[in-house]
């Protein structure tokens, strides 16, 4: 994308313009040296006692202007002078963009990835609910819809983090290992039978490290409250390895303040009866069942291995076998779906009983196979992925399950979000901890990223460990106790 921007204020780098613009035009790119003579272009400056804004937008022979001036704006909370610049910039972008493309951002001009975490500073600091929606309606151009989704997350979360203490954290496992890999992935996971082969000398090490992550755990005075075992597909591991695994897990863990021991079983087509008695014999009461979808023709589209009957039969054995808090997770806006199918889809996990379903978004990032479709996998406005989750907003709200986390990625289509929903109860407090990064997170495995947060919540770390199986097991770096103990001691 030609793009020529003239910031006259002391705000703003170049890297926020250009990701600004990725909001209607994902997956640019910017060339600095030759902006070219038909470029889209910015102005910022500030005038008196406000800050001006006029944008250029161009898309083949197409070309919408737009300007903000916010000299008499008066936002619904207290904003600094970088805010105003923000306001003045992203106004006149949704301005100039919207005509441009006819359609408007749910999201309005806002670029983190976090939006309940900007709600929940001002529910913080003591503005009303409805005073934070009004914020973000207004002053962020967010849909009101949008602005009630971010609200009511942050007031939940605010309930579930409640009894959290400072010295409170999480446990999370990786296995990044997958039966195939589906066509929208990106995570790290590997399912060729070579990397396939290196499973029972990851599992070697990923028990060492838990034995130490467990005892550094104690040493520095952490409670232990969440564990989450993820992927990938954990449930690719045989009963053997399942029971050795977990086996350690229960030697080593210190159980005292666990709340919750959850375990993404994943794919159906790696479900067994026995599999999962032995995870309920080890303590695990929460469990990720994902279809993604209750459409054959859809999950063949996108290279899921198994059927809709699997998952059904999986899912009502579980059911049946008695585990606390069942999730399934659905994709809104995958190809070949249709807003009835995705409709069906909603309808029968809610039936089948579960208490926590998540409902993504398609996210075609760089290295997925569906970016690389010749035909196309989805529309630049992404009105098939809007409407269903508009839908599972309103539906699942009536029906009692609430929204508790939410989060948004690059490249999502529609510019919509991750949202879990969960009965009253049935929330997941893990994933509150890793999103909100509200707590410590010690993480065990390949492509797994520990996250150290002190007891003023106001600095984190992050320990990332190495990205592949494979380097996992050739580079052993342990899970960096020096390191770990050097943050607490600093603010302890």
């Amino acid at each position: 994308m030609k793009l020529t921007i003239e910031n006259k204020t002391t705000f703003l780098n170049d890297y926020y313009f250009q990701t600004l613009c990725l909001l209607y035009f994902p997956g640019e790119k910017f060339r600095e040296d030759d902006p070219g003579e038909n470029a889209s272009s910015f102005l910022l400056e500030r005038r008196d006692s406000g800050f001006y804004c006029k944008t250029v937008l161009k898309a083949g022979e197409r070309t919408a202007e737009g300007s903000f001036f916010t000299e008499g704006y008066v936002p619904k909370v207290t904003f600094s002078e970088s805010d105003f610049a923000a306001m003045a910039l992203g106004k006149a972008y949704l301005n100039a963009a919207s005509k441009l493309f006819g359609f408007a951002l749910p999201w309005g001009y806002l670029l983190g990835l976090r939006p309940v975490k900007r709600a929940k500073y001002y529910l913080d600091r003591g503005y009303s609910e409805q005073t934070v929606e009004d914020l973000f309606v207004y002053d962020y151009g967010v849909s009101v819809q949008k602005a009630r989704l971010a609200v009511e997350t942050a007031a939940l979360e605010n309930k579930m983090l409640v009894d959290t203490r400072p010295n409170d954290c999480g446990l999370y496992l990786s296995i990044p290992f997958c039966p195939t890999k589906c066509d929208y992935c990106s995570f790290i996971s590997c399912a060729t039978p070579k990397l396939l082969g290196l499973i029972p000398s990851y599992l070697e090490r990923l028990k060492r490290d838990l034995v130490e992550t467990c005892r550094v755990i104690r040493e520095t005075g952490m409670r232990l409250t969440a564990v989450y075992v993820g992927g990938g597909t954990p449930s690719i591991l045989d009963p053997e390895q399942l029971k050795d695994l977990l086996s350690c897990l229960n030697s080593c863990l210190p159980k005292e303040h666990i709340r919750e021991f959850s375990f993404e079983a994943g794919r159906p087509d790696t479900i067994t009866e026995e599999k999962l008695q032995i995870l309920k014999s080890f303590g695990i009461d929460r469990i990720s069942i994902n279809p993604q979808t209750t459409n054959d023709e859809v999950l063949k589209r996108i290279g899921r291995k198994h059927s809709v009957k699997q998952f059904f039969e999986i899912a009502k054995l579980a059911k049946t076998i008695g585990f606390s808090v069942l999730n399934a997770d659905l994709i809104a806006g995958l190809p070949g779906d249709t807003e009835d199918s995705f409709r069906k889809s909603l309808s029968d996990v809610m039936e089948l009983g579960f208490d926590n379903i998540t409902v993504h978004t398609l996210s075609v990032k760089k290295s997925a196979v569906l970016r690389f479709s010749e035909d196309g996998v989805y529309d630049p406005a992404g009105v098939l992925a809007r409407k269903c989750v508009e839908y599972a907003w309103e539906t699942l709200r009536s029906g009692g399950w609430m929204p508790y986390y939410l989060y948004r990625q690059k490249n999502i289509v529609g510019n919509a979000e991750n949202v879990g929903y969960a009965k009253p109860g049935m929330e997941n407090l893990y994933n509150v901890l890793m999103m909100e990064e509200y707590s410590t997170v010690f993480s065990c495995g390949a492509g797994a990223i520990t996250k150290l947060v002190n007891g003023s919540r106001d600095q984190i770390c992050r320990l990332a460990n190495q990205k592949y199986p494979y380097e996992y097991l050739d580079t052993d770096l342990g899970i960096r106790e020096p390191e770990i103990k050097e943050f607490f001691s600093q603010y302890s």
